[in-house]
């Protein structure tokens, strides 16, 4: 019997200069190493992708990584979403999954990666695979965390930077956050950046809606575990904090 080949997973980082409240984010030096490569290092440690690149607009961005020996591929300055330039980046790579890791997570733990990795081969063209983890009580109501509401079946209902399910009754229900992490197959890729930005999109200016809108799977893996997204200048000095106490 013939032995089926091994389905390839790449991870593309995408990373975009004008980031609106840390503008040049992805170069931005922490221990002398740009926070672009700080999530690179990590997936390249997880050993968990067959290859990992960083999708980006800028030039600045795509010398510097490869100055640090990793990987780049330019895409164009009009993408409106992460996702979408993920897409034109894996336009001509040979891979059958592929992981979107947000460039703002520099300290992913390398367990979440290949766990991640081992799961995104389950899904199917219609469908995505994301993670969620508890959320703490300022991040329930912090809008820059997005929260998560989940089916009985671990799949994603609803995304809000409003603190969702709204606990009317104090019972101290649980909320999830989402984490920036997306897995596709090549065919849920192509699928989801066909689709127009959705209505909920707009408004909630959160990418994953679309998918949902459009009625598409958000399979959501659920892992107990702490990771600081780094989306304004408070954050990057926690960062800062965090990796001079380590």
């Amino acid at each position: 019997m013939k032995q089926q080949s091994k389905k390839k997973i790449v991870c593309i980082i995408p990373a975009r200069y004008a980031s609106t409240r840390l503008p040049g984010k992805p170069l931005i030096e922490v221990n002398g190493l740009p926070l672009i490569m700080w999530t690179y290092n990590r997936a390249v440690e997880s050993e968990a992708f067959d290859d990992i690149y960083v999708a980006t607009d800028d030039s600045r961005i795509k010398d510097t990584v490869e100055r640090c020996k990793g990987k780049a591929i330019m895409t164009s300055p009009d993408h409106t979403s992460g996702t979408d330039r993920v897409f034109e980046a894996v336009q001509n790579i040979d891979c059958d999954y592929i992981v979107n890791l947000q460039g703002d997570e520099p300290r992913i733990p390398v367990d979440i990666l290949q766990d991640f990795a081992g799961n995104v081969v389950k899904i199917d063209k219609l469908s995505l695979l994301t993670c969620v983890s508890y959320a703490t009580i300022e991040e329930a109501d912090n809008p820059n965390v997005v929260k998560v509401v989940l089916a009985a079946n671990g799949d994603a209902i609803y995304f809000s930077r409003f603190p969702i399910p709204f606990d009317r009754n104090n019972r101290g229900c649980k909320i999830y956050k989402h984490s920036g992490i997306y897995g596709f197959s090549r065919e849920s890729l192509k699928m989801f950046c066909s689709l127009k930005r959705g209505y909920l999109e707009e408004v909630e200016k959160l990418e994953q809606l679309r998918a949902l809108e459009y009625g598409m799977k958000i399979h959501c893996l659920v892992k107990d575990y702490t990771c600081i997204n780094i989306d304004t200048p408070e954050d990057l000095e926690i960062f800062r904090s965090v990796i001079k106490g380590s």
